[in-house]
């Protein structure tokens, strides 16, 4: 009874992310926004069609997954009766396996955090984050990938975690880190971002710890176990065990292809990423610095109505979803980065002035590894860039966040109490007051525009 109890905050964020997620999931009119492609990508493989992607084809094998045990289902028409054209499937049927992954996320992200703080408080508070953001219920409800590469980029860190705080560094959970974060590139090359977390982790510990053994907070003592960066199994592992599956992704693409060539075909894809550069601005494009301020979010859906009402008049409704992040939770999580990042910095001058790793340091450096490793990049990248760009980095944001504010709950000062307070209320009043833009509400006219406080949120 006692274990239900503890457990029973984490049920309930994810019984409130599922039904965020699941609420209403078919009721908007399918191909939205790009779902025009990733949806009609899985219906190609199932009708035996061909077609041209700029990514790896996992993120089109599990839309066609959704949509194949979706018309298993008794209660639905067959699959050969919608003609295999994207217009005649029921949206539901590309889209709950997003939702299934997103609410899985949010358990995930609550596993991730055990593992780096073993704090209960700590842990809820990541999990909450990753239920209420606003983009990541977008994400989980449209049919697109996004959802899939934070899933299992989030995933492997969990089990990297995992061998990290193992005694013995199980090669089983370094192995299982691989796996998944082979699957995350596979879905979407900037899935790197998740994986370069890894031998970051592993080559900073391994600098900190050669010739000297500073200390560190007892719960992360075996961060300074790192075998060496140069070990030939872990260096298998590392490297060798991603292209493996990144590599056996592939095998279905090519058995349905003729002629198919690997070369060719990632000649085409990194064309398109690297050197691509569109002849006009796409109209919700924005620049990767903007993202943490979220100053232009994407319009997914659009429509309007008139509804008469009682008194004969009509009424203008909007119904509108945008990939619209929590504004409290991206302001305040940015925030936190910046705080994290300038402790981390004292805490490494700390360890070579007194050799000694103050608390946090290994938290700290999961957290800004994986935040700078999945944002900085993309100011290396011409092409257009996009919100949605931002959610892998975000995701650590998230964890940032929780962490600034459970240290505000072991000060003894009024105000950290009302800072943690103020903040929570803010989050979870942001959340509701914005959930018609990440549902697809219908909502008064006056009430949209009165949502949407500057001009690039439109």
């Amino acid at each position: 009874m006692q274990r239900l109890i503890l457990k029973l905050p984490l049920l309930l964020l994810v019984l409130l992310g599922g039904l965020l997620r699941f609420y209403q999931l078919g009721a908007m009119p399918g191909v939205t926004f790009d779902e025009i492609f990733y949806p009609q990508y899985g219906l190609q493989y199932l009708s035996g069609g061909t077609f041209d992607s700029v990514h790896p084809p996992l993120g089109a094998y599990l839309m066609s997954l959704s949509i194949y045990l979706y018309y298993l289902i008794p209660w639905t028409d067959s699959l050969v009766s919608t003609g295999f054209e994207l217009s005649n499937l029921d949206p539901f049927s590309y889209r709950w396996l997003n939702a299934v992954t997103g609410t899985a996320l949010i358990y995930v992200s609550y596993k991730v955090s055990k593992e780096l703080i073993d704090n209960q408080h700590f842990a809820i508070l990541v999990a909450l984050f990753f239920c209420l953001d606003g983009a990541l219920i977008v994400d989980s409800r449209i049919g697109l990938i996004n959802i899939y590469l934070c899933f299992f980029g989030f995933l492997g860190l969990l089990y990297f975690l995992k061998w990290m705080n193992s005694t013995t560094q199980s090669s089983s959970y370094f192995l299982m880190a691989m796996v998944f974060l082979g699957l995350a590139i596979s879905i979407k090359w900037n899935g790197v971002g998740f994986w370069g977390v890894v031998p970051a982790i592993i080559l900073l510990f391994w600098f900190l710890s050669y010739n000297s053994r500073p200390s560190i907070e007892p719960m992360h003592d075996n961060f300074l176990n790192c075998p060496s960066p140069l070990s030939i199994k872990l260096l298998f592992l590392l490297l060798g065990v991603p292209l493996m599956v990144y590599v056996v992704i592939w095998v279905p693409e090519s058995l349905s292809v003729d002629g198919f060539s690997y070369v060719d075909k990632h000649r085409y894809m990194a064309d398109f990423h690297i050197s691509h550069v569109e002849a006009k601005l796409h109209p919700y494009q924005s620049e990767w610095y903007t993202w943490p301020l979220m100053l232009r979010p994407m319009a997914y859906y659009f429509s309007s109505d008139q509804v008469m009402l009682p008194s004969g008049s009509y009424q203008t409704m909007y119904t509108a979803v945008h990939l619209f992040p929590n504004p409290a939770l991206a302001l305040f999580s940015i925030i936190a980065v910046f705080i994290l990042t300038a402790y981390w910095i004292m805490l490494v001058k700390n360890r070579f002035t007194a050799q000694r790793i103050g608390p946090d340091f290994a938290v700290l450096s999961f957290i800004l590894i994986g935040f700078y490793g999945n944002f900085l990049p993309w100011s290396l990248v011409s092409r257009s860039l996009f919100l949605h760009h931002y959610q892998p980095a975000s995701g650590f944001a998230l964890i940032g966040l929780a962490l600034v504010l459970y240290k505000l709950t072991l000060r003894k000062e009024k105000i950290a109490e009302l800072l943690y307070r103020g903040i929570l209320i803010l989050v979870i009043g942001a959340a509701i007051y914005w959930l018609p833009l990440q549902l697809g509400l219908e909502i008064e006219q006056w009430r949209f525009h009165q949502i949407m406080w500057f001009n690039s949120w439109i």
